[in-house]
């Protein structure tokens, strides 16, 4: 039994992306028809960042493809949660809800956005002021956690030392942690667009965007989560 489980697993790893119409017609997906969607997709995801302005600096499109007769539904799934910084775009093109195509593309993003950056050279342990902080419109895609807004840090001390005009990061800031050992929390799991909840209790503190160890309260068991706002964590299984 286990290795015809493994034959039949190896089978459907061998399988080609696009499962080709059994019987009857098929419809032909354009590229104009792939960009159409991938944009449309690019516009909704920078209306969920109000502050981000996205665009494609290119796109490797597939070549049309086909795929069987009925109803079209597409999914763009980008390789990282915030779709700033993906290299590429995974493509789900579903017919009668059965996926039929699954089309990884590469693409280069473009985000502007304006950041907090040094208005000075400034020393690790200065205290960051409208003097020394100012923000500019800058592309985002290579910095991981810029700052949008400069009232939150103002008052606080720099982690390390800046050159005039370098971005300010939220790690280069101490800020207070946005979770405290022995906090409930909740445990956010995250697979291929499935999300589960569960309850939780952190292990250590932890600022946004670090990784801490927290007691899963139903099974026991210590997992690695990322701290994503109060109370709230996210693994990935």
């Amino acid at each position: 039994m286990r290795n015809l489980l493994i034959m039949m697993t190896l089978l459907f790893t061998l399988l080609p992306a696009v499962v080709p119409a059994a019987t009857g017609e098929t419809q032909l997906i354009s590229q104009a028809e792939i960009a159409e969607v991938l944009n449309d997709y690019l516009a909704e995801a920078s209306a969920r960042l109000p502050r981000v302005e996205l665009h494609f600096a290119s796109i490797s499109l597939p070549k049309p493809f086909e795929v069987p007769q009925g109803t079209i539904e597409f999914q763009v799934i980008p390789a990282k949660p915030d779709v700033i910084g993906s290299r590429r775009l995974t493509l789900l093109t579903r017919v009668a809800g059965q996926v039929v195509s699954n089309q990884s593309i590469r693409v280069e993003l473009e985000a502007l956005a304006e950041i907090a950056i040094a208005a000075d050279n400034l020393r690790r342990g200065d205290l960051l002021s409208e003097e020394n902080v100012s923000l500019q419109r800058q592309d985002i895609t290579k910095l991981k956690q810029p700052l949008f807004a400069t009232d939150e840090i103002y008052g606080k001390r720099l982690k390390r030392s800046l050159r005039l005009g370098q971005p300010l990061l939220r790690r280069q800031v101490e800020f207070p942690p946005m979770i405290k050992r022995g906090e409930r929390v909740t445990i956010k799991a995250l697979r291929a667009g499935l999300v589960l909840t569960a309850a939780g209790i952190a292990q250590q503190d932890g600022r946004q965007d670090e990784t801490i160890r927290v007691l899963n309260s139903g099974s026991r068991k210590v997992v690695l989560c990322r701290v994503v706002a109060p109370a709230l964590v996210t693994v990935e299984f």
